[in-house]
């Protein structure tokens, strides 16, 4: 799991808003002793409790709003759910949520849940009848902090009301409360944790607080794309102002994407035990069961059944309807999508005095396999300026009248480019990602050649020859690096050593005096043998001084400048200079004119390797950008091969899309930098 420092920032923002909500509930709930309104603690939904309601560590629809709202992140598709409750004595309780992804990662609910008691004699005397309603509406939202970490918020108004018929008398007590939840990913997506805090708020009406509530859950799940057909829940939660606490564990196995079966068992100490005994147990463990029955991919019927003892049996039916698309299979269509250059022709730009007026298209996509289309038109950071969409065929007129959401006419100093997706019947994607208009160039081509060299004696060049022409771009942006030393004047002896990532010696370079400007390993250990997990691999510069002190340095510093290093016979040399436009792959006349030089210099080698580096810069999504790389380098390579007759033999190319950039900051120029191919030459010089 992998995130940024940025990140962390929008973690903290978020914490913090999450903290000033609770604070005051926490401030004023902290000082009762007693609960009341324990309505609030009624899980309604049907397959949660058919799970001993455990299901904090698992939850991923519309039940987030009342187990763990961070789950709302987690919605693939929208979500319409109803559930009513059948106890004793009449008592009837009706629920229903509405859930709704705004996108992957971002979701918001809200429910309602009704409880009418009606005539109540607790107390066996005729005419001592009460009546009770209850009601509680639920709001909240999950978002995604990065991936595989969750988190949620929920607001909850409250309302409640008691009447006794044989007087009159009647009071209402209303209140506000919160939740907030986090949910994460241990170490895959089957594994999970969960942690909440519920009912941190007040009433007003009563002196009795809410139970202020704090839960853990743990959770285990198999899936099936896109489906679960196997969950697994164990929750721990705890009342903060009484003594109860709760444990519970169910399991849910789904058969062929059809029937569901659920059990649970949940224990609590709410009964008080003034003698053990195994019956006394018995009445502490209370048992759940469900099944469930999906229609197809419209929804599921659920039922739930909960023994109470004394208190009866619990009944629950709910019917959830599922709408939208899912979300995971459409990201996984843009993971599969195919990338077709030509598929949104611009055949026509029309520009005045600075402003684009209208811009038109040419779709050229097999019209009758079209279910729907959109086509963004976005700047060149990916912003979207405006969004077209349909259901059908694509329309042969279609145009951008150059204009941005609200009206406003852009301008030509911002370069726009074109995202256009068209999905077939079967969800196949084809995506065609173009340039509309660039504005004058910033950025200049430069031949003048300025080879990164290492200043004596102060700097150290380390060249892992296998990282360096490495089809992983992970392995390839470590490299080349150097070394710096900042510690020691007057070197008398130094030592260069290559650890595993166990800290196992590999490889050591060694010397005495000055250290030298290159270090070039070949990816061999001492025994001549290959080292396997090279990103790993640890790199130790040992120096000794004049007077015997000795001084340690592990920093390194990537290098991105082109780089030549010679020996007597051999050459290793980098070249940076293979420029290409935004979304384009095609040889300006410069480019053209660079690689003949680059050609002169290789057929003066013998026993060459050339490795064509193909990358790009940000703008556009992953996928694009890795196949505009590598087309990149297949166009250089098919232009030396053909124009040039260079054997083919002795030419790798891969495309590393923006994993490697020219710089780490965004710029204009730093991203016309990125648009490149490198060409690497290692082979013996002719004499």
């Amino acid at each position: 799991m992998v995130f940024k420092f940025g990140d962390l920032y929008h973690i903290k923002i978020y914490f913090y808003f999450i903290f000033l909500i609770l604070f005051p509930c926490i401030i004023y709930t902290g000082n009762f002793g007693t609960t009341t309104a324990e309505f609030i603690k009624i899980k309604p939904d049907a397959k949660p409790s058919g799970m001993g309601d455990a299901y904090i560590g698992i939850a991923d629809d519309s039940s987030s709003l009342i187990y763990n709202p961070s789950g709302l992140a987690l919605l693939d598709k929208s979500e319409l759910a109803g559930t009513s409750i059948f106890w004793f004595n009449n008592i009837m309780m009706y629920n229903i949520s509405l859930a709704h992804p705004f996108e992957r990662g971002t979701g918001f609910g809200i429910n309602i849940l009704w409880i009418d008691i009606g005539n109540f004699n607790s107390t066996g005397i005729p005419g001592n009848e009460v009546t009770i309603q209850d009601a509680i509406i639920n709001a909240g939202f999950g978002k995604t902090i990065f991936q595989g970490f969750n988190t949620g918020i929920n607001i909850k108004v409250l309302y409640e009301r008691f009447a006794d018929i044989s007087t009159g008398f009647a009071e209402t007590s209303i209140g506000v409360s919160a939740d907030a939840g986090i949910l994460f990913e241990l170490f895959s997506r089957n594994f999970s944790l969960g942690v909440v805090g519920r009912n941190f708020g007040f009433m007003v009406g009563t002196e009795d607080p809410l139970p202020m509530e704090i839960g853990l859950g743990v959770g285990f799940r198999l899936f099936s794309g896109k489906d679960d057909y196997f969950n697994f829940d164990i929750d721990i939660s705890k009342i903060l102002n009484t003594d109860n606490f709760f444990i519970g564990t169910g399991f849910e196995w789904t058969i062929f994407k059809i029937f569901s079966i659920r059990f649970g068992l949940r224990y609590n100490n709410s009964f008080d035990i003034e003698t053990f005994s195994f019956s006394n147990i018995q009445n502490l463990l209370l048992l759940s069961g469900g099944i469930g029955i999906n229609i197809s991919d419209i929804g599921i019927i659920d039922y739930s059944y909960n023994p109470m003892g004394v208190l009866g049996d619990i009944h629950r039916i709910g019917i959830k309807i599922t709408f939208g698309e899912s979300l995971y299979e459409q990201a996984l269509a843009e993971q599969k999508a195919l990338i077709v250059p030509k598929a949104l022709e611009i055949p026509k730009i029309e520009v005045s005095e600075g402003q684009i007026k209208a811009v038109s298209f040419k779709p050229n996509v097999p019209q009758e396999k079209v279910k729907e289309w959109t086509l963004n038109i976005k700047t060149s950071d990916g912003k979207i300026i405006k969004t077209y969409s349909g259901i059908g065929e694509v329309p042969k007129d279609l145009k951008w009248d150059g204009t941005d959401s609200v009206g406003k006419i852009v301008k030509t100093d911002v370069s726009y480019i074109f995202d256009f997706k068209a999905k077939d019947a079967e969800g196949q994607i084809i995506k065609s990602i173009g340039h509309i208009i660039q504005p004058q160039k910033i950025f200049s081509v430069e031949f003048k050649e300025e080879f990164y060299k290492p200043i004596n004696g102060r700097e150290i060049f380390v060249v892992p020859i296998n990282l360096l022409i490495s089809s992983d771009s992970e392995e390839r942006k470590q490299v080349p690096f150097i070394i710096v030393n900042d510690k020691i004047k007057e070197i008398v002896a130094w030592e260069f050593d290559i650890l595993s990532k166990s800290g196992t010696p590999k490889k050591k370079f060694s010397g005495s005096g000055n250290i030298p400007l290159y270090v070039v390993w070949d990816g061999k250990d001492f025994d001549g043998n290959y080292v396997e997990d090279l990103k790993n691999c640890k790199y130790v510069l040992t120096l000794t001084s004049k007077d015997g002190s000795k001084a340690t340095i592990k920093d390194k510093r990537v290098i991105r400048d082109p780089f030549v290093i010679s020996t007597k016979t051999k050459r290793l040399k980098a070249f940076k200079f293979i420029y290409f436009e935004p979304n384009s792959y095609d040889l300006t006349q410069e480019m053209e004119q660079r690689l003949k030089e680059i050609v002169d210099e290789i057929v003066t080698y013998k026993n060459v390797q050339i490795y064509i580096q193909g990358h790009s810069s940000v703008e556009g999504d992953k996928n694009y950008n890795i196949w505009l790389s590598q087309q990149r380098a297949k166009t250089v390579l098919r232009y030396i091969v053909e124009k040039y007759k260079i054997s083919p033999l002795s030419i790798t190319t891969v495309g590393y899309g923006a994993d490697i950039p020219y710089d780490l900051k965004d710029t204009e120029e730093t991203r016309s930098r990125s648009r490149r191919v490198e060409i690497i030459i290692m082979g013996e010089i002719v004499k």
